[in-house]
């Protein structure tokens, strides 16, 4: 009789249900809570990615004016500084930075002028394929859009690639089918058209091969 009483007052407690019924929600909570950070810090690497892009291109297409131009070393400054501004994403590490001069040329004298590149300078440990090509392998440029370049015309393609490294998880992004990494272009036509190449430094050699993965 006695343990028919407790059954029955235990059957009609209900002093735990909320306590159980937000250890059920707890797990979704969360889930939806880190999702929401990692979305956050992806769009902001996103965004910070197309800045950088465009700070670079800006930079150059300044400092590239007049017959000097930017040396070697002051290209190696600017890939540290771009390394800063990415923070708190790796750039170096995940990242790659493509800076390429192009510049409209007729070496054929047929009337038709073509986007050649002048120079590239990388940075960064992930190698991707440049957009506007790999000077190793082509002499010209292919730009966005068709682009087409006027005769004597110089600017400064910049692309900046980042691989996306999860704060917790990648599974938001394969659900969604998002990529874990993009790239963002930007392009700048130089103050002058007189520069040409950077000015040597022993001390900086010049990071050129596409393909490498220090770019040396």
């Amino acid at each position: 009789m006695r343990m028919r009483r407790l059954l029955k007052g235990l059957a009609s407690d209900r002093s735990g249900v909320a306590l159980i019924e937000f250890g059920l929600a707890l797990p979704l909570f969360l889930g939806f809570v880190l999702a929401g950070i990692e979305m956050a810090n992806y769009v902001m690497a996103n965004n910070r990615t197309q800045r950088l892009a465009t700070m670079a291109a800006d930079l150059v297409a300044q400092s590239g004016a007049g017959a000097i131009g930017a040396s070697e070393a002051q290209i190696y400054d600017l890939f540290s500084a771009l390394d800063l501004t990415a923070q708190p994403f790796d750039l170096r590490n995940d990242g790659r930075i493509v800076i390429t001069a192009v510049k409209g040329t007729d070496q054929n004298a047929d009337n038709k002028v073509e986007s050649r590149i002048l120079w590239q300078r990388f940075d960064g440990q992930y190698v991707v394929t440049p957009e506007v090509g790999c000077n190793q392998t082509t002499s010209l440029a292919t730009l966005p859009d068709n682009r087409t370049m006027a005769l004597d015309e110089l600017l400064f393609h910049v692309q900046v690639t980042y691989r996306y490294q999860p704060i917790f998880s990648s599974v938001p992004f394969q659900m969604l089918s998002l990529p874990v990494d993009f790239s963002r272009h930007a392009m700048f036509r130089a103050r002058s058209t007189q520069f040409q190449t950077p000015t040597p430094d022993t001390d900086f050699p010049p990071k050129t091969k596409c393909a490498s993965v220090t770019g040396l």
